[in-house]
């Protein structure tokens, strides 16, 4: 695979609720949230110099947050591509590249926008010039445009640009075993980066979880307890970017499948609706709602419309994590 290549891996959402869920409708399969992830390596001095960020980043443009893995790792046998371990280095490196990219983009739209602005009579267009104006301001200055406070509007005038440096970013710390016990402080190191808006660490060792890879669940188990581990890696860095994108997760449940939904936290049910078919939220008239701690406790969709739990909701309710729901919907 050339080094300009992604690669890309969907990773099943790991849920216990949906798992509990299934025994009380004795679906015919599960269907867990997936999450997609692009791997790319990272860009070096000879890239950068050749004058390919453009096509290296292009994959990047399409996803919602970007996750910086960050070697704190120490091997004297594998040498760090610049020479030398600084996270905080590494951190700005990236952070750099991303402005200029993203700086690029918005001084060739100005040029063109400031021509055209003038003699139009596009409100929007005026508001556009405005809010590119900032950024640029801001990049100017070296600060990534996540750091830039936007309005829900402003957020929609430029979302088409796929700003890189306007993307959440999760720092993962990649560790070696003895780094393990002190994670907090290593975490605590990076305090100037974590203080900034939309940004999170997470810390995993890779080394550790490649051995674990290779055992059997009861051998992982007792493994993982000696080392004080409570997760696996792939469940932190999950667990740590839906913390970052703030969204949580609603269930479907019939005969036929029981099934796990993502959404932005906030999403109102008419919303939810069209999530899982368009038709839904075309049609919406209602929702039957329930939490899944209350289904989990009274075992059974049935007790829970006898005892009167099962909640009736309109267009305007805000889809709460773990809320298990049934659209009623006409087209």
């Amino acid at each position: 695979m050339g080094a300009k290549e992604a690669n890309r891996g969907v990773i099943k959402v790991p849920d216990e609720r949906l798992y509990k869920l299934a025994p009380l409708y004795n679906p015919k399969k599960v269907t867990p949230a997936e999450v997609e992830y692009i791997d790319v390596a990272g860009l070096v001095k000879e890239t950068k110099e050749k004058g390919s960020e453009g096509e290296f980043y292009h994959s990047l443009r399409e996803v919602d947050e970007l996750a910086h893995v960050l070697r704190l790792f120490k091997d004297p046998n594998v040498m760090h591509v610049s020479g030398s371990i600084d996270p905080k280095r590494d951190i700005k490196s990236l952070d750099l590249d991303l402005i200029l990219i993203d700086l690029d983009i918005i001084e060739k739209r100005l040029k063109r926008l400031d021509k055209t602005v003038t003699s139009s009579k596009s409100e929007e267009d005026k508001r556009e010039l405005q809010v590119l104006h900032r950024f640029k301001d801001a990049l100017d200055r070296e600060i990534a445009l996540r750091e830039v406070e936007l309005s829900f509007e402003e957020a929609k005038l430029v979302r088409g640009y796929s700003f890189l440096s306007l993307k959440p970013m999760l720092l993962i710390l990649n560790l070696d075993e003895e780094q393990i016990k002190i994670k907090d402080d290593l975490e605590s190191e990076l305090s100037e980066f974590l203080k900034r808006k939309k940004v999170q660490v997470c810390s995993v060792c890779g080394k550790l979880e490649m051995e674990l890879s290779q055992l059997e669940p009861e051998e992982k188990k007792a493994f993982m307890d000696d080392l004080g581990i409570e997760e696996l890696a792939v469940d932190k860095v999950i667990d740590s970017s839906f913390k970052l994108l703030d969204l949580i997760s609603f269930f479907t449940a019939n005969e036929n499948e029981v099934k796990a939904w993502t959404i932005p936290s906030g999403t109102k049910a008419i919303k939810a609706a069209g999530v899982v078919h368009s038709d839904m939220e075309r049609g919406f008239i209602k929702a039957e709602v329930i939490g899944f701690d209350k289904l989990w406790e009274l075992g059974s969709i049935h007790k829970a419309k006898e005892k009167g739990s099962l909640r009736l909701e309109g267009k305007d309710y805000v889809v709460q994590d773990g809320d298990v729901i049934f659209f009623r919907f006409n087209v």
